[in-house]
């Protein structure tokens, strides 16, 4: 499905009007989001050379401006990084994309960035991790994402479970309820 995705943005022409209008993303940038997915389906597969290949073609065929939602390939490469238990390369990425959604209006993208970073920081034992996750999870309650609960919470639940302690053990408690509610 993905590389259908690829293929089809090839068939959107250049300075296509309805792009503007519509709010669509031009074909370059369309290309890089299915590849930028593509990395992390092909991670998940055991491919890690060829996730690598997919995100930095993805980088190299689009730039996205500051304020573009769909664009945040920071978290893509933190989430592959952080699968692979690479914290210090994960943070990086992670702290990226916090800092690019600072200022910025949009509520669900920075808050799964901060999700990100506080994970990275919880699986690395740092100090400030139980109060990145403490603010991340305050943060997911405002949001009716259910997705943004169930995809990127969990694995902060699961970092916040393996870590000693009855504070992160009563933070994975609320992550995995914030987890179960509805919107």
């Amino acid at each position: 499905m993905l590389q259908c995705a690829q293929v089809k943005a090839w068939d959107i022409p250049p300075g296509d009007k309805r792009v503007a209008v519509l709010g669509v993303l031009p074909p370059a940038a369309v290309e890089a989001c299915a590849l930028a997915d593509s990395a992390t389906a092909l991670e998940l597969l055991g491919e890690r050379e060829a996730a690598d290949r997919a995100l930095g073609k993805s980088r190299q065929l689009w730039t996205p401006s500051r304020t573009d939602p769909s664009g945040d390939l920071d978290q893509v490469g933190a989430r592959l990084q952080l699968a692979r238990g690479r914290l210090d390369t994960a943070e990086q990425y992670a702290t990226a994309s916090v800092r690019r959604w600072e200022g910025i209006n949009n509520q669900r993208t920075r808050t799964t960035a901060d999700i990100l970073l506080a994970t990275v920081h919880v699986r690395a034992g740092e100090r400030d991790g139980l109060q990145l996750a403490h603010g991340a999870i305050m943060k997911v309650t405002k949001l009716s994402s259910a997705r943004a609960r169930q995809q990127y919470l969990a694995p902060l639940a699961i970092a916040l479970e393996a870590r000693p302690g009855s504070d992160a053990k009563q933070l994975a408690r609320m992550t995995r309820q914030v987890i179960a509610t509805q919107a």
